[in-house]
């Protein structure tokens, strides 16, 4: 039974074949699945299901493993359109939780099912299961010396190899290219001629990837903060920093003219260095724990991780103006409960994913000082950059990576949509441009003005768009530009009705100065 299921997935699947027939009754109902869908343990109001497929994509016939999905099924049936496939990116972001718990438009709620599906390797799909000494014993500074770089590399190999004993077969085929596949599997199984897919942060590598395979199976694909995956390691490192750089520039330049700003009328960028100077020299206590010293590292973290989703600039200033002053809390620094055990063993899909997509390393302690002093000069504000030096976590890989960066060429007739923020210090503005570009007319850019990661959910200008491509194939014209929304804390914010969707769902809260310290999360 599971080899003629898979050959009947692989007769839609294959390039240049035909689609696989599915049995449709009227337009207004939903087509006959050969997912089995049953109430969701987490959620009884949607359904979960599993869909088996090959390990390894170039193997059909061999072992296999089973994606997760859920769904929450089109609240008007007599105007449905068919599924939209949703990945909130990562590497290593749970689509089953998105689906269940991120908020979609009404408008996209009554006329796609909603699928979410877990990526192989990840959460419920045949997770990679990870040592957590391992991960903790990846190095947290700068690689600034030769020995520095032996240790990243000695410690990353033993991650890997720890990670893949742990995990089976599915380690080694977690690349994006197997991942499309499993895509346009699941396309063929609930029943759609054509992929209706969201793809936010690193799932738009699975949208541009996509489209460039299946181009004859794009109905409407959007790429919501995108990577660019035809840059080398040096550029990777530079256009990262270049966008932690650019939304530092924001959070000065909001300062500089929001009287509601703590450093409003001072010298940001002298307050800024001094305060990284106080740090390097240990002499930057935590205000509530005077044992512990601030390091460059945690300021850089604090500011880039806090305007990530949003532009918390008046929670930033205060903040460092309160440690700048050493005025505590008056409450203890949190603590972890001695009372729990904390976990041996966890799942951590980033490192396989990004080093079977990216070739990020280095041969040499040369090579990896002139990729990161070309990206410190992109960031002079912000030392040591760690987006920037994303790719040691990669250095000990033991293979090439089977996915590796390169041009997309482009031949879909249905055009894709590429949504950015214009200051976004996760997948930059610079990445949009150069991923669009690689495009052509086979995509429109739509640019919000504003800040942040993940574009959806922001504004209504931009929810309006995104939702009239997806459910009518209305492209927004070229060069349509969204304004920005004001920033959390002033005064116009609470008027600004932004509206509900995973931006607004998955912003976290401000992210503490100084916190435990924790697994790696360098998600996009």
């Amino acid at each position: 039974m599971r080899k003629k299921l898979i050959r009947q997935l692989l007769a839609g699947i294959a390039v240049g074949a035909a689609l696989v027939p599915v049995v449709v009754s009227p337009a207004s109902a939903a087509p006959v699945s050969q997912v089995q869908w049953e109430p969701c343990e987490q959620d009884d109001s949607a359904l979960c299901g599993t869909l088996e497929v090959p390990v390894d994509w170039a193997d059909p016939l061999g072992p296999t493993i089973e994606l997760a999905l859920a769904k929450r099924p089109a609240t008007d049936p007599e105007v449905r359109r068919g599924s939209l496939l949703v990945n909130p990116g990562g590497p290593g972001g749970s689509g089953v939780d998105s689906a269940l718990w991120a908020t979609y438009g009404d408008e996209l709620r009554r006329h796609f099912d909603i699928i979410g599906f877990d990526p192989r390797g990840v959460a419920r799909s045949a997770p990679i299961m990870c040592a957590v000494d391992k991960l903790s014993a990846l190095p947290a500074g700068a690689i600034k010396t030769a020995a520095d770089f032996t240790q990243m590399v000695t410690a990353s190999r033993a991650l890997a190899d720890d990670c893949r004993s742990r995990s089976g077969p599915v380690f080694d085929h977690v690349n994006t290219l197997q991942v499309i596949r499993d895509i346009d599997a699941i396309r063929a199984a609930v029943g759609d001629t054509q992929l209706n897919f969201l793809g936010m942060s690193y799932g738009t590598l699975m949208a541009q990837q996509y489209a460039e395979l299946f181009p004859t199976r794009v109905r409407a694909i959007v790429a919501d903060s995108s990577m660019d995956h035809s840059l080398d390691a040096q550029g990777f490192a530079v256009t990262q920093a270049a966008a932690g750089q650019d939304s530092f520039n924001e959070f000065v330049a909001g300062c500089a003219r929001l009287p509601q700003c703590a450093l409003h009328g001072r010298d940001i960028r002298g307050f800024w260095q001094r305060l990284l100077d106080r740090a390097g020299r240990g002499e930057l206590p935590d205000p509530d724990n005077h044992s512990y010293k601030i390091t460059k590292r945690d300021l850089v973290n604090f500011v880039l991780g806090n305007v990530n989703y949003q532009p918390y600039w008046l929670d930033i200033a205060a903040e460092l103006e309160r440690v700048d002053a050493g005025r505590p809390w008056g409450v203890p620094a949190a603590r972890q409960s001695t009372e729990e055990q904390p976990p041996t063993v966890v799942p951590f899909a980033y490192q396989a994913v990004l080093c079977e997509d990216w070739n990020l390393g280095a041969q040499n302690i040369g090579q990896w000082r002139t990729i990161v002093d070309a990206a410190q000069l992109a960031s002079p504000d912000l030392p040591d950059l760690p987006r920037a030096a994303i790719g040691a976590i990669c250095l000990g890989w033991p293979s090439t990576a089977d996915n590796p960066q390169r041009p997309i060429t482009p031949t879909n007739q249905a055009k894709l949509l590429f949504v950015n923020s214009l200051h976004d210090p996760a997948t930059g503005y610079n990445w949009a441009l150069g991923a669009a570009a690689q495009f052509g007319d086979h995509a429109e850019l739509l640019t919000y003005e504003g800040w942040g990661h993940i574009v959806y959910g922001r504004v209504a200008c931009a929810d309006e768009a995104i939702e009239a491509y997806l459910i009518d194939l209305v492209v927004p014209a070229d060069g349509t530009r969204c304004a920005a929304a004001p920033p959390p804390g002033t005064e116009s914010d609470e008027a600004r009705g932004r509206s509900a969707g995973p931006a607004a769902d998955e912003a976290p809260p401000l992210v503490p100065l100084r916190s435990e310290p924790k697994l790696p999360t360098w998600l996009f």
